[in-house]
């Protein structure tokens, strides 16, 4: 979403959902929320929508049938029919308890929001939002009595993080929706994403240019690891990152021939790429637009720094390659029986 001054709250309902495994059942309410509440929908908004600043995008799927996406088809039901968006809402919490039933599955609240003004690609659309607070934390509360003060103490939501979410957006209907989603809780991951939701990352300028990263990044390390200097570590990742910062579309063959310098780097490359994008049944990865903000959020993740037995780091600041290939040179002293390093520099700061 790129926009979320205009946004706002249509309809909510508030239920609570249990382990299935443990038989703890749900919890259906009987009426929507009231929003008339500016302060308290303004807390919301600024709830559900904060923790959606990724770039991936996914969209439902179904193996035979999209229509038989049940949370696709819920979606569906309310953006077509919002008079009924309280029995929707109970029909999806049922569908989410269904799908509770792993052992590592925490009760919690379920959120069902219908959304109005998300500015989506230019479109403004509108979006049902599907939220889960499973943890709870103490907060103090003060109390003025009689000139003095009171403390106590509740347990409650901590409005900073959203525990699991998606925001379900119509647009592209007859492509499973466009969805967002979060999940603090990795190690239930699947059961979100997949049994509940059952969502598959949808392959645009993001989802390519974060693989072309990660199959350099892979590269790297597992080939670079093996045959080549920690120094051509970084020398292959600052190009690389470089290419991505600098290029507006990714070519293979031209990125190959600007980055890699040894012919066989170069073979054992194209090779890896491919193999790389067999195993993951991948299209695409030779030539596609660049996703600048993909590149901002992916350099993070990569390597610039090399670290020594002798407890010395070399650490270089951003991905530029003139700093490791100009100003850092690798070497081995015959006397000592050690490699080093030789850093030119014009003034110490």
């Amino acid at each position: 979403m790129n926009e979320k001054t205009q946004v706002r709250l249509k309809q909510m309902a508030v239920h609570r959902v249990g382990n299935k495994a443990k038989e703890e059942g749900v919890v259906a309410s009987k009426e929507l929320v009231d929003l008339q509440d500016e302060q308290l929908s303004d807390l919301l908004l600024n709830y559900f929508l904060a923790p959606f600043k990724q770039e991936e995008f996914f969209r439902f799927t179904h193996t035979s049938d999209l229509a038989l996406n049940e949370m696709f088809a819920y979606a569906a039901l309310v953006f077509s029919d919002p008079g009924n968006f309280h029995e929707y809402s109970v029909h999806i919490l049922n569908h989410l308890y269904e799908q509770s039933d792993h052992p590592k599955v925490k009760s919690g609240e379920l959120y069902v929001v219908h959304f109005s003004g998300c500015l989506l690609q230019d479109e403004m659309v509108e979006a049902v939002g599907i939220f889960k607070s499973e943890n709870k934390d103490t907060f103090l509360t003060f109390q003025d009595s009689d000139d003095d003060l009171n403390v106590n103490y509740h347990s409650g939501v901590n409005l900073k993080a959203v525990d699991k979410g998606c925001m379900i957006f119509n647009t592209e209907a007859e492509d499973g929706f466009r969805v967002k989603l979060v999940d603090a809780n990795g190690t239930d991951a699947v059961f979100w994403k997949e049994n509940f939701l059952n969502v598959t990352e949808l392959k645009d300028t993001n989802f390519n240019t974060k693989t072309a990263l990660n199959l350099c990044k892979d590269f790297s390390e597992e080939v670079f690891a093996r045959t080549e200097s920690k120094k051509a570590q970084v020398d292959f990742i600052s190009r690389s990152v470089d290419y991505f910062s600098k290029s507006e579309t990714f070519d293979l063959e031209e990125f190959t021939s600007s980055v890699i310098d040894e012919p066989e780097t170069k073979e054992r490359f194209k090779n890896y790429s491919q193999a790389f994008a067999e195993e993951r049944d991948i299209e695409g990865l030779t030539d596609f637009a660049i996703n600048k903000n993909t590149v901002r959020n992916m350099k993070r993740k990569f390597r610039n720094f090399i670290k020594l037995d002798t407890q010395i780091e070399i650490k270089f600041s951003g991905y530029n390659p003139e700093q490791s290939e100009e100003f850092v040179e690798r070497g081995f002293d015959k006397e000592r029986g050690m490699h080093f390093y030789k850093v030119y520099f014009y003034n110490e700061s």
